[in-house]
C-alpha cells in the first residue's frame, strides 16, 4: 500500500492540481473498486462537482467535493494516481478516470490506477464514514502527539504477535506497510520474527523512536525524489527488496524471510533473532551451515 511518506507526498501534490477543478465527465473502467454510499448512480453523482480540498486520514485520501460530498480512496496494495492532459497516454491498470475542467476551460484527467483491483473508491456524504471499513478504527497518526512512548509500550506489552505484525496493525499505529516496516526494524536492530513479549523496555523505546525517525526520513527522501504521482520512490530504502546485497551497516548479506504471508528483509547480524529458527543465517554467512 502507499505508506505514510507516499501519502503525505500525495496530500501535498494533489491540492494544487485539483484546486478549482470541476468534474465534467467520469469513466468507470473497473466497477469492482467503487463503493456508492449515496443514492443514485456513481458517475452521475460526480458530474458537475467541484474539488474543494484534499486531506489524509490514515491510509485513506479524502477528496472533498461541493454539495457536501467526498471521494474517500483507500489505495491498499497497488492503488496509484496519474494526472494527464487529454492527449496523454493513460498508464496501465486504470480503474477510474475523472475529467476535470479548470476555470480557464483547460482540461485534465485524474486517473485512479489499480493493477490488483484491491483498492476502494467510496463516494459518501461528508463526514459519513461508518460504512467505510477501518476508517474509524485507525490507530494514532505516528507523527501526532498521540503516538507517545507510553501508548506504544502499552500496546507492545499486551501483544503476543511477532513485532513486524504488530507495527503493521493499522489499529495500533496508522500507515506502516511492508517497505517501511522492514526499514524501521532495521533501524531499531530488531529481527522481524521477534515476539513482542520478548522485547525489553529499552528495545520498545528504541522501536518507538525508530518508527517516528524512519518515517520522517522517508518523508524527506520521497519529497527529494519528487516522483510522478503514479510512481513510488523506493531507491532510498536500505534493506527492503535488497536480498543478498551487503548490509549498509556491517556488510552482511541482507536476507529475506516470510512473516504471516509477507516477505520481510533484514540483516541477520544487525537484527539477530533471540530464539531458534530453521535456518541460522549467521552461520550460513560464515560458511559453517
Amino acid at each position: 500500500m502507499p505508506e505514510l511518506p507516499d501519502l503525505i507526498y500525495l496530500e501535498k501534490k494533489l491540492p494544487p492540481l485539483l484546486a478549482g477543478q470541476r468534474l465534467i465527465d467520469v469513466e468507470i473502467k473497473e466497477p469492482i473498486v467503487l463503493r456508492m454510499l449515496l443514492p443514485g448512480d456513481f458517475a452521475a453523482a460526480l458530474r458537475g462537482a467541484e474539488f474543494l480540498a484534499v486531506r489524509r486520514h490514515g491510509p485513506f485520501l479524502v477528496l472533498a467535493l461541493s454539495e457536501e460530498r467526498e471521494l474517500v480512496i483507500h489505495p491498499m496494495l497497488a492503488g496509484r494516481f496519474q494526472w494527464t492532459n487529454p492527449n496523454e497516454k493513460t498508464a496501465a491498470g486504470c480503474a477510474l478516470s475523472l475529467e476535470c475542467e479548470a476555470p480557464d476551460k483547460t482540461r485534465h484527467l485524474l486517473h485512479y490506477l489499480d493493477d490488483k483491483k484491491m483498492g476502494k473508491v467510496y463516494l459518501t456524504r461528508r463526514g459519513e464514514y461508518q460504512p467505510i471499513p477501518k476508517f474509524n478504527t485507525q490507530g494514532p497518526d505516528l507523527l501526532s502527539a498521540a503516538f507517545t512512548p507510553a501508548y506504544f509500550h502499552q500496546k507492545i506489552k499486551k501483544s503476543r504477535q511477532q513485532v513486524r505484525v504488530l507495527i503493521m496493525d493499522q489499529a495500533v499505529v496508522s500507515c506502516i506497510g511492508n517497505a517501511y516496516a522492514d526499514e524501521i526494524l532495521f533501524d531499531a536492530g530488531i529481527h522481524p520474527k521477534t515476539f513482542c513479549y520478548q522485547l525489553p523496555d529499552a528495545a520498545i523505546a528504541r522501536l518507538q523512536q525508530s518508527i517516528v525517525g524512519v518515517m520522517r526520513w522517508g518523508i524527506a527522501e520521497v519529497e527529494k525524489a519528487n516522483p510522478p504521482l503514479n510512481m513510488k520512490a523506493r531507491a532510498h530504502l536500505r534493506v527492503r527488496n535488497r536480498k543478498d546485497q551487503p548490509c549498509p551497516q556491517c556488510g552482511t548479506k541482507i536476507r529475506r524471510a516470510g512473516v504471516r504471508g509477507f516477505d520481510t528483509f533484514f540483516c541477520p547480524a544487525c537484527q539477530p533473532l533471540t530464539r531458534a529458527q530453521f535456518i541460522d543465517w549467521r552461520k550460513l554467512d560464515e560458511g559453517t551451515a
